[in-house]
């Protein structure tokens, strides 16, 4: 190594002298330097460059006896042995300067020490051309080291060192770059100065002090850069949360202005939020940004309180006005003033309708009850594409399947504790469900003291019922509104009625030998229960054990008891489900099973579906080109859009749905809902309405009557393509494997429907 330097020793320098030069004139240009250490720098630069460059001029005038070479050589070698003190003593002027621009305030007295010991260097050197102390030149012209020689690299080794404990004092003060330019800038130099006195005819000390000026100048750069970085990164803080002021303020007066608006109307109080909320969840749920979603959230709150005329006033902000023109537009297209269609609608305008509507569906007054949230959700599937964007209102009916929006529901009622009926039927509690688990029902009655008398008639009952908000409805509106069906009626001394029930069967048993109708009062128990069609209840007082069976209409129906009764108030009322369940043997069958399914099988077995995908088809496996074929038909008591049946594509070990390693790839209802994509599988899901589409009441007619169906399969590795027709809904999806399965199966199920005659070909 130490060949190659003194081989290329003299173009080293040559190339470090005006790298240095350059590196000072870039300095000089810089503007994001403070003035003074810029300065000093560019003086450190420029003594690096002739440091090295006078370095290099004594080896090219060494032993040139010309007078032109004899002045070279005592002059380049003078400033030489000068500018390596100068140098140290420049960097301690930087030093002192940056722990200035730290606010550190102290004396250093060994900076002090260090700035002395250079000056008196550079007086050494200037008393060495008299007395040749450190060098001197023989009559050739030829430079030659002096007795005290070492004496003059105490301040290159000695004074770095001093100032190095300054810097490892105070490192937390420097930034990352500056501390690692500086402990370079000293650390190597020192540690070549030791190699420099052992090594003659090399100049590797000075060399080394130049590239390390060098160094400063790259590590200066590199922390502008790094400050010009936290600068733009505190600007953009700042700016942002200037904006974010602004967006708070902007949004607390919105705020207040509609609230304020709103206490005018005790009718409308709480109604824009309420659509806002809505809008916002809507907004979220289709993946738009925080911002994108405070603005719709803004538009909803705004457009329910002010006009287009008032919100055109917000010049910033046009988004707002645009809600409030386009909000009321159909979809479709259809009577919209506006002349827009689809998605010539703006976006805010689009997601604000579904909220509304939600909102409008939801609201509850003197006129009317809220839509039951079922009845709501087939509104939104049936205007996809016509009222509202088939998009925002998929996302809004798997808001309400999920229930993420509860928050800003209705409380759901909750089951009374205590109940007073003076008139029959005055009052009837909340409708307590009757599933398969068995549910122990009790609670305490008593005689209105108000009409208690000896000839006072006081007993409890039970309605049996479903409907869709567990209450029990009287006016013909609400019955169809939440088709409320009721099955029958019960009195604890084994009276009955019978009202939409198929059957009811009442057994009596007497306790205590007594078989008198004459306490009221006491305490009353019921154990209910269901299997499929069939529905058992135990009632329990003091002297009586009425037991009843009642067939309802079918097994997809649900229905829940309502406590009331006459004349008398309970009180103390509590539900207990247990874990136990009644099956096949534990309630006798007094009517017939409805069977939709008694039909000739094909290649699979007939399915009946009373509830949500209550049963399956065993999992056929796809091959490339297939077709499957079944008959379907809808319950006639069925009510919703999506009672039909339903694809499943899926993949587990023994091709059944759940079975082992299942995993869900696509699910499809023909009535166009679909699950969308999921972590194993990719969905590209359409579907359209055709000519021969009419209406959804005429689609739900046409379900009911039955009707044959073929889907048609093609697989090429792992995709599926599917497509089926139904009525003029088409509906086509692609389906992309994203795990390591290529063996995908399907299967058929669906709500309130039958599935016959299931072929392959």
């Amino acid at each position: 190594m130490f060949d190659f330097i003194r081989n290329h020793q003299m173009n080293i320098m040559l190339i470090l002298t005006a790298i240095c030069m350059l590196m000072a004139f870039m300095l000089l240009i810089t503007r994001f330097l403070p003035k003074r250490r810029k300065w000093i720098l560019i003086v450190l630069e420029l003594i690096a460059a002739g440091l090295i460059g006078f370095d290099r001029l004594t080896y090219i005038y060494n032993g040139d006896n010309s007078s032109f070479g004899y002045v070279m050589t005592r002059l380049s070698n003078f400033l030489v042995f000068s500018l390596t003190s100068g140098i140290v003593l420049c960097f301690n002027y930087y030093l002192e300067d940056l722990l200035a621009s730290q606010k550190i305030r102290v004396h250093f007295k060994r900076l002090t020490v260090v700035k002395i010991a250079t000056i008196v260097e550079i007086l050494l050197v200037v008393i060495n051309l008299f007395t040749g102390g450190y060098y001197s030149f023989t009559e050739k012209n030829v430079y030659f080291r002096g007795s005290f020689f070492l004496i003059c690299y105490i301040v290159p080794v000695v004074c770095p060192i001093i100032q190095l404990s300054v810097i490892l004092k105070y490192r937390k003060s420097f930034s990352r770059f500056i501390y690692m330019a500086m402990f370079i800038y000293i650390v190597v130099p020192i540690v070549v100065g030791i190699i420099q006195i052992f090594t003659y005819g090399l100049s590797i000390v000075n060399m080394a002090i130049v590239m390390s000026s060098i160094t400063m100048y790259f590590f200066t750069y590199l922390d502008i850069n790094d400050e010009v970085i936290r600068a733009h990164n505190l600007e953009l803080f700042s700016l942002k949360a200037e904006q974010r002021m602004m967006k708070d303020l902007f949004g607390q007066t919105a705020e207040a202005f509609t609230k304020a608006v709103e206490e005018c109307d005790a009718k409308s109080k709480g109604k824009a939020k309420k659509a806002a909320d809505i809008a916002r969840k809507i907004a979220e749920e289709s993946g738009k940004s925080k911002d994108e979603c405070e603005e719709v959230y803004y538009a909803a709150l705004l457009h329910k309180v002010a006009s287009e005329e008032v919100l055109n006033g917000i010049k910033d902000y046009p988004y707002l006005a645009e809600t409030a023109r386009y909000c009321k537009d159909r979809y479709d297209g259809k009577d919209n003033k506006s002349g827009l269609v689809g998605d010539e609608i703006p976006e805010i305008a689009r997601i604000v309708a579904v909220a509304d509507a939600w909102c409008f569906y939801t609201e509850e007054n003197k006129e009317r009850k809220a839509i039951p949230n079922v009845v709501i959700r087939e509104e939104f599937l049936k205007e996809a594409g016509a009222k509202f964007d088939p998009h925002f209102s998929k996302v809004m009916v798997h808001l309400m399947d999920i229930q993420t929006f509860g928050q800003i529901s209705a409380t759901e009622d909750k089951l009374e504790t205590e109940l007073s009926c003076s008139n029959y039927r005055e009052n009837v509690s909340l409708g307590i469900p009757v599933s398969r688990n068995i549910t122990k029902i009790s609670f305490k009655s008593k005689i209105l003291k108000e009409n208690e008398t000896e000839a006072t008639f006081s007993a409890p009952s039970l309605v049996i019922f479903d409907s869709f908000d567990k209450h029990v409805y009287e006016t013909e509106k609400l019955i169809e509104s939440y088709r409320y069906v009721e099955y029958g009626e019960l009195w604890f001394d084994g009276h009955s009625i019978s009202t939409n029930a198929r059957n009811i069967e009442v057994k009596v048993k007497e306790k205590n030998g007594s078989d008198k109708w004459n306490n009221p009062e006491g305490l009353y128990t019921i154990i209910s229960g269901r299997y499929e069609d069939h529905l058992k209840l135990d009632l329990e007082t003091e002297n009586k054990i009425v037991s009843v069976v009642i067939a309802l209409s079918d097994s997809s129906k649900s229905v829940y008891i309502g406590l009331t009764g006459e004349n008398c108030q309970l009180s103390d009322i509590k539900v207990e489900e247990t874990d136990k369940q009644y099956g096949e043997n534990d309630i006798p069958r007094i009517s017939e099973k409805v069977s939709y399914i008694d039909r000739i099988e094909a290649d699979i077995p007939n399915i009946q579906i009373n509830s949500p995908c209550g049963v399956y088809t065993d999992g056929i496996k796809i091959k490339e080109n297939m077709t499957l074929a079944f008959h379907t038909m809808s319950f006639p008591e069925s009510s919703f859009v999506w009672h039909c049946p339903s694809i499943v594509l899926f993949y587990s070990e023994d091709g059944k749905v759940g079975g082992p390693g299942y995993r869900e790839y696509a699910f499809i209802k023909l009535d166009g809902e679909d699950n969308g994509s999921n972590d194993y599988a990719e969905n590209h899901f359409s579907m359209n309405k055709k000519s021969a589409f009419q209406d959804w009441s005429e689609w739900k007619n046409f379900n009911k009557a039955g009707f044959d169906c073929e889907i048609e399969f093609q697989k090429k590795d792992k995709t599926v393509v599917f497509h089926t027709e139904n009525y003029g809904i088409n509906i086509k999806n692609t389906t992309t494997i994203l795990d390591e399965n290529n063996s995908i199966y399907v299967a058929l199920t669906g709500d309130q429907c039958a599935i016959t005659d299931i072929r392959m070909r």
